[in-house]
């Protein structure tokens, strides 16, 4: 039914059969079968995607993706200009993507997500960063070796008030299913 409205593509079953892949795609993120366990990689095409957009390609990287905006940066940011706001919008809206499966990306890709509406110099600064991290790291493999569950495990953390614009603060954490991490996430606090 689903293909008389949609272009469908079918693939085999993922598995340890004989007649099983040991590799497929779901929304072009790669999925692995092995004799250790699951492997799960992003969509890797979309880091180099950004990287592109950004005109970062063969620019240095960094070893983190993001720093922390002092005072005086906060004071002496400007309105970024006009012309560059549909630009870093749709880079900013790439990096968010790729955050859903990258776990290192998704504080700073809340934080110039932050900043769509009005871009400026700085926050054009932190996705360049963000975007010079994923050249050093442009693959994110997570191995899911087989295992049996013995515990649910949840870690959260809070930065008190760490945005030197807001003084909001930002919420981050991880659900462990045994030793996999299952759902992490990060994001701002409200008023």
């Amino acid at each position: 039914e689903m293909q008389r409205h949609y272009e469908l593509t079918i693939q085999p079953r993922i598995g340890p059969g004989a007649n099983d892949a040991r590799e497929g795609l779901v929304l072009n993120r790669v999925i692995r079968y092995t004799t250790e366990g699951i492997e799960y990689e992003a969509d890797p095409r979309q880091a180099e995607k950004l990287i592109r957009e950004c005109g970062l390609e063969g620019s240095n990287s960094v070893c983190t993706p993001s720093v922390r905006e002092s005072t005086a940066q906060v004071a002496e940011d400007k309105p970024l200009e006009d012309r560059l706001h549909t630009a870093y919008r749709a880079s900013t809206a790439r990096a968010n993507y790729l955050a859903a499966d990258r776990p290192d990306l998704q504080y700073p890709a809340k934080e110039v997500c932050r900043w769509m509406s009005k871009p400026t110099t700085n926050s054009w600064a932190s996705l360049k960063r963000m975007t010079r991290f994923l050249g050093g790291l442009p693959r994110l493999v997570f191995t899911y070796p087989w295992q049996t569950v013995d515990a649910v495990d949840v870690y959260v953390d809070t930065d008190w008030a760490g945005c030197p614009r807001t003084r909001r603060s930002t919420s981050g954490g991880c659900v462990m299913l045994g030793a996999h991490a299952a759902k992490t996430w990060s994001s701002t606090q409200a008023g």
